[in-house]
């Protein structure tokens, strides 16, 4: 076995406190990561003053402008794949490990695998390349079963890396800037024969913490006018992913229903669906123009 099992990384924006706070929460896991490195997107030196302050033996690198997750996840998977890691965290400033085993029962369940284990995660989803959507995993499967293999691990949920994959050139991309890089990622290591599993005891574990082992089906519900701005950045970026992987149908799907959610959106209000229909338009306009803004 290498000596270089497992290293970590954590992009982090603006966010000195929260940061500290997962930081501690990493190195209080039975199986603490043997190198830590803070990928710093933000414009401040908070962060790199409360680390020198508090943890000093962390691993830092600034970027010097906003890349956001996906260009700070780029950075910090190429550092750590290139110094040897067999495994890799892919972690943000505010998702810490929620249990002090998490990386512990995950690195064992990669290694058990074997090479072919591309990643291990917390909490994943099948991918339906007809539709582009995301097919949950109903907690009967996972009760039967020690891990369950998925298409997908979303950020936030445990995403640990087979670093050789990352040498084989699998890597995110940076134009994408906020949303589905994860997925972008995730379906490249499909296609290049990798396995994607989740550990069923972690992934109940979530859904009682959050109780979601039944999740309501709703059509266009409302969200908070202030958090509409990510849809712009879902849509563009599926779009591209679907047509990058060479998936037509999952493409015109997306397209229609990102257009039919638009119209549904009118039923909270003239003014909602109004912002709903900009923003699917100005999604779909800047990726058919193949201009990736950072908004």
């Amino acid at each position: 076995m290498s000596n270089k099992r497992f290293a970590a990384f954590v992009v982090t924006f603006n966010r000195a406190e929260i940061l500290m706070d997962t930081i501690q929460k990493i190195f209080s896991q039975t199986l603490p990561p043997e190198k830590l490195l803070i990928v710093d997107n933000g414009a401040t030196d908070e962060t790199k003053k409360k680390l020198d302050e508090l943890y000093p033996q962390v691993a830092y690198v600034r970027v010097g402008y906003n890349a956001g997750p996906a260009g700070g996840d780029k950075i910090g998977l190429e550092i750590l794949s290139k110094e040897g890691y067999e495994w890799i965290f892919w972690g943000d400033d505010n998702d810490p490990p929620p249990t002090p085993d998490t990386f512990e029962k995950l690195i064992e369940l990669g290694e058990s695998y074997g090479a072919a284990c591309g990643q291990v995660g917390m909490v994943g989803c099948r991918f339906n390349k007809y539709t582009g959507l995301m097919q949950r995993i109903k907690s009967e499967e996972l009760r039967e079963k020690a891990y369950v293999e998925v298409d997908t691990v979303g950020g936030g949920q445990c995403k640990i890396v087979n670093g050789r994959s990352v040498l084989g050139g699998i890597i995110t991309e940076e134009k994408l800037f906020f949303g589905f890089e994860d997925l972008d990622f995730d379906l490249s290591q499909k296609k290049a024969g990798y396995k994607i599993l989740v550990h069923s005891g972690l992934y109940l574990a979530a859904r009682d913490r959050w109780d979601r082992h039944e999740v309501p089906k709703t059509v266009a519900r409302k969200k908070e006018e202030n958090v509409l701005w990510r849809d712009y950045y879902s849509i563009r970026n599926a779009l591209f992913i679907m047509k990058k992987h060479r998936l037509p149908l999952a493409w015109l799907s997306f397209l229609t229903v990102s257009f039919a959610k638009s119209l549904l959106s009118y039923k909270h209000g003239w003014r909602y669906g109004n912002l709903v229909t900009r923003n699917t338009w100005r999604a779909v306009l800047d990726y058919s123009m193949s201009r990736y803004y950072k908004r």
